[in-house]
């Protein structure tokens, strides 16, 4: 499920958008220092950070990750968008919290996924999360700066510009996933997808 207020499900559909964060959740920390103390020998007791969260998710398996390499995974729209007229409650057909992915005819294949501080993220994948050069902006007057739709008046005068794709986007995930999430730097799980031809 992407933002349709920020347009990443539209970034999506478009082919703009082939990255994604999503947060580790917090009680994986202890299942962690355990696993760290049960498993590694002596060799890997030095281990932290990201170093061990990608022994713990990928080389031993043990986490279960919510995507794996290769998976399919339906992009929630509503019926709406999606294009069905069936009758159904208004509510499901106006809200993609209610659909069924057997129904959506949109999905991405996921190709890689690594996990990462959030603030490691670069210019580029800033980018591929969605972050847009402000266009109209360059044309006018050939400055360069970075927007996000729906943060500001998109393309318009009145845009919240930003100077660099890295603001652009620490603005995005404070607003998607709560205010102050830039500068907590969690870690994150780092999925690279692309769309499967319908």
């Amino acid at each position: 499920m992407f933002s349709d207020k920020y347009g990443l499900t539209e970034a999506v559909l478009s082919g703009r958008k082939t990255q994604t964060r999503r947060i580790i959740p917090q009680p994986f920390n202890e299942k962690i220092i355990a696993f760290q103390h049960q498993y590694f020998e002596a060799t890997f007791d030095m281990l932290i950070g990201i170093d061990l969260l990608n022994q713990y998710f990928f080389i031993e398996k043990i986490g279960k990750l919510p995507y794996q390499i290769g998976e399919v995974v339906a992009v929630a729209q509503s019926y709406k968008d999606a294009g069905y007229d069936f009758c159904m409650s208004q509510a499901a057909y106006i809200n993609k919290m209610f659909t069924k992915a057997e129904y959506m005819p949109h999905r991405i294949r996921i190709t890689n996924v690594r996990v990462e501080r959030l603030q490691d993220i670069s210019d580029e994948d800033c980018v591929k999360e969605g972050v847009e050069l402000n266009s109209r902006q360059f044309e006018y007057n050939g400055q360069k700066f970075y927007c996000v739709r729906g943060l500001g008046h998109w393309r318009g005068i009145g845009c919240d510009n930003f100077n660099t794709p890295r603001e652009a986007y620490a603005a995005l995930i404070d607003r998607i996933a709560g205010k102050g999430t830039w500068e907590s730097n969690p870690y994150v799980f780092v999925y690279d997808f692309e769309l499967v031809k319908s």
